[in-house]
């Protein structure tokens, strides 16, 4: 018995939007993998930012959200690229960022050493020309950004320059202030991280059972001294900002924090406290930690720290 030709028509063009469906999957599968291509670029630069963003949530959140941010970023509906095959791609991609990052030789690091105030001193201007050239390039000026690590006394961290301890001895994690570290999102280049190590178990409320020390904060307070005075920043918020203050916008950079969920660029402690380092400290006020430690930094300054 024949097919209808209206049969035959519906088949044909059900034939077709098949053979479509899954050509559009192999080269969304092959622009994936090449190691060359802009898509492998767009997925790889979804992740690294979720990475950056949200260290703090489960990693299948971050898998879910990296596979609906590849969908919305490329404009594919899910009927045409299935969420399953985004997701698989998405998972060969991080399995080969981390070997990636397991595989950096920490030979080419230098180690982690105390230095003194005038050493400090020394090595940021020994960076003070690539530091302004990077900062130029992007428009604006060199800055200071300020962390806890929320770890233990003595636990040093090489995503920030220099680490200071419970005692406030300072330690470097390089000779080169002007290397990009990876210590506040979007706002790495040009830019010094200086972290306490402290806080460990520290709540929005509560700093811990290691909270960050009287010494911490004088020494926290003589390094911006001293970096401002060498790199020739002055000391203020536009400048010098804690991790709270850069995650509330304070500075107007507005990072596209939109982009991973944050309503108005914004996901700091005034929000909703994804990042509140240094938004208080011990005795002061919340919202006053950055006002009081650049305030230090001026006194210091004023007292002769940095010349």
């Amino acid at each position: 018995m024949l097919i209808p030709s209206e049969l035959q028509l519906f088949f044909w063009v059900l034939g077709s939007l098949l053979a479509a469906n899954v050509s559009m999957m192999a080269f969304f599968v092959l622009f994936a993998t090449l190691s060359e291509s802009k898509l492998k670029g767009v997925i790889r630069r979804i992740i690294l930012e979720l990475d950056a963003l949200a260290d703090k949530i489960e990693n299948s959140e971050k898998r879910n959200r990296a596979i609906q941010q590849i969908n919305e970023t490329l404009g594919w509906k899910k009927f045409v690229i299935p969420s399953i095959l985004i997701g698989w791609v998405t998972d060969m991609e991080v399995a080969a960022i981390r070997k990636m990052q397991q595989s950096i030789d920490s030979s080419n690091r230098t180690a982690t050493r105390q230095v003194t105030l005038t050493e400090l001193k020394q090595l940021a201007l020994q960076s003070k020309n690539t530091l302004w050239s990077a900062a130029n390039s992007m428009n604006r000026d060199v800055k200071l950004y300020l962390h806890w690590s929320g770890d233990h006394y003595g636990q040093f961290f090489d995503d920030y320059h220099i680490n200071i301890d419970q005692d406030g001895s300072i330690h470097v994690t390089t000779n080169d202030f002007s290397q990009t570290k990876s210590h506040t999102y979007k706002r790495n280049t040009a830019s010094i991280g200086i972290c306490l190590a402290c806080c460990y178990g520290a709540t929005t409320d509560n700093v811990g059972s290691e909270p960050p020390t009287a010494m911490q904060i004088e020494s926290m307070s003589q390094v911006i001294a001293v970096l401002c005075k060498a790199l020739d920043l002055t000391v203020d918020i536009y400048r010098v900002m804690t991790h709270a203050e850069a995650a509330n916008n304070l500075d107007g950079l507005n990072p596209s924090y939109e982009s991973n969920g944050y309503p108005d660029g914004k996901y700091g402690p005034g929000f909703s406290w994804e990042r509140w380092d240094l938004w208080y400290i011990p005795g002061v006020a919340k919202g006053e930690g950055g006002n009081v430690l650049r305030g230090k930094a001026i006194w210091y300054q004023y007292n002769g720290v940095g010349l």
